[in-house]
């Protein structure tokens, strides 16, 4: 019988899972020594569990319920708690050393006294001993250096002290702080929360979970279809096929029409698979390229172009443009950091720079020691509208992962080949891509079909071969295979 999962692996795959399990009652409550290792749980139901002697290793918890649950001699070290539970716990013997307590509640939690709460950072945590909540710990540096010099001052200088609190909260609270730490999912997500009306275009950045339109205008271009079919998947249904669209879909990426990045990304949304895949590559790459020749630091890059590529299988001369991009998302994040802290280029934004050590990394990677190209790219994003800078930020985030994966296709996913289209096709459509080969592969694997497609004896390398690429193709129709002879003199 196969071995019974382990609470420490039920929960690595996901709380929502957990919970189901928990309420089917097909978990046990007995877990006495379990330990988990920087798990990140959200809204797990550990309520009336038996974790006796627990440990909880740089863990991130956070609205978790351990509610009623025995934790004596449990020892909680490193990470965070946020909005957790403990309500009815036995916390005897527990330890809970060098982690933060956020807005955690221990009312009414057993063997208080005899827990042990060493060099923890408490903030507006309830129920420990009657205690009234302590207080907020102050701001860090790297917050205050979010202000302009004038706010700093205001809020740090001799002034200050004879300001009533209220106003100092407030004067603190003005601006954000600055996070360049925070990657561009974060800055992403608290911008467009400002914004308001999330603008259709966040349907191109699926990966990045935006906020929803609450309505698409109607349409039938195959932009508005494949946005209707991400909203639909992230609302968790299951977008329906068109059959015309469909057929408009691989009619556009047949002929590699300009279109062709829509094309393939609404045919992945409704889970059909493309029949043609080379040729939409010239199209989709030339767009590419056309999109980074634009000599600006934070020029965008299309998601649903690169997105394209990825689900078409093209890294062809296109990973090598993985470096760029990520070079515009290292200064499009940054400056998007600096103006959500109240930075731009006219006040002490080189001062906020300095302060932090990703600042200075992604300062790095953009433009290298070239400071005045930083500052000049700067004046041009920051001229530009809020939603205009927002959409680089998302549509640069999202490409990038898509050039990512690329990257990690297996070697020979697309031959570079120069063959016309009518090498390939069969049935109306595209051969599948089978394997490349070497000619030393050819006795041993693809004998018969090199025979009949290249005279190659059976048993026998193909002569003065050494540096050929064989591309074996099948027919899905028909199962016709076919065997292409690239050189590299034709690369």
């Amino acid at each position: 019988m196969p071995k019974a999962p382990t609470i420490e692996q039920l929960l690595q795959n996901g709380s929502a899972e957990w919970n189901r399990l928990r309420k089917a009652g097909k978990v046990p409550t007995e877990h006495t020594g379990a330990t988990f290792a920087q798990l990140f749980s959200a809204n797990a139901d550990l309520s009336g569990l038996e974790l006796v002697g627990s440990e909880w290793e740089r863990c991130d918890l956070s609205k978790v319920n351990f509610r009623d649950t025995d934790l004596s001699n449990a020892y909680f070290h490193g990470g965070r708690l946020q909005d957790c539970d403990f309500r009815g716990a036995n916390l005897e013997g527990a330890t809970f050393e060098k982690l933060k307590l956020l807005r955690c509640d221990f009312t009414g939690a057993r063997g208080l006294e005899e827990a042990d709460f060493d060099e923890v950072d408490m903030d507006r945590v309830t129920g420990l001993d009657g205690e009234e909540p302590p207080p907020p710990p102050p701001p860090p540096v790297q917050g205050i250096t979010a202000f302009t010099r004038e706010q700093r001052d205001k809020v740090m200088g001799p002034g200050s002290l004879l300001a009533p609190a209220s106003e100092q909260q407030q004067a603190e609270n003005e601006l954000p702080p600055f996070k360049p730490q925070d990657n561009p999912g974060q800055l992403f997500f608290r911008a467009l929360k400002r914004l308001g009306s999330p603008p259709l275009w966040v349907l191109d950045v699926s990966g990045l979970r935006p906020l929803l339109p609450t309505r698409l205008p109607p349409g039938s271009s195959l932009e508005t279809l494949y946005r209707e079919a991400v909203k639909t998947r992230l609302e968790n249904k299951k977008p329906a096929a068109d059959p015309g669209a469909v057929e408009r879909a691989q009619r556009s990426l047949r002929m590699g029409a300009k279109d062709s990045n829509l094309a393939a990304m609404y045919l992945r949304e409704v889970g059909v698979v493309p029949s043609f895949r080379f040729s939409a590559a010239k199209v989709l790459k030339d767009a590419l390229r056309e999109e980074l020749a634009v000599d600006d630091l934070t020029g965008s890059v299309d998601p649903r172009t690169t997105g394209a590529l990825l689900e078409l299988r093209l890294p062809q001369e296109v990973v090598e443009h993985t470096h760029e991009v990520r070079r515009r998302l290292s200064a499009t994040q940054l400056y998007s950091a600096l103006l959500e802290a109240g930075f731009n280029p006219d006040n002490n934004w080189e001062e906020a720079l300095e302060s932090a050590e990703p600042a200075m990394e992604l300062a790095q990677l953009a433009t290298g020691e070239d400071r005045q190209a930083l500052l000049e790219s700067f004046q041009v994003f920051s001229a530009l509208p809020e939603e205009a800078r927002l959409r680089r930020l998302a549509y640069l985030a999202e490409a990038l992962g898509h050039l990512e994966l690329l990257g990690r296709l297996p070697e020979g996913m697309e031959p570079a080949w120069l063959s016309g289209p009518e090498t390939r096709e069969c049935h109306d459509r595209e051969m599948t891509y089978v394997q490349s080969l070497r000619a030393e592969d050819i006795p041993k694997k693809v004998a018969a079909l090199a025979k009949a497609e290249l005279g190659v004896p059976e048993g026998e390398v193909p002569e003065e071969s050494e540096d050929d690429l064989f591309v074996h193709l099948r027919c899905d129709v028909c199962g016709k295979e076919k065997l292409i002879v690239q050189s590299p003199a034709e690369e």
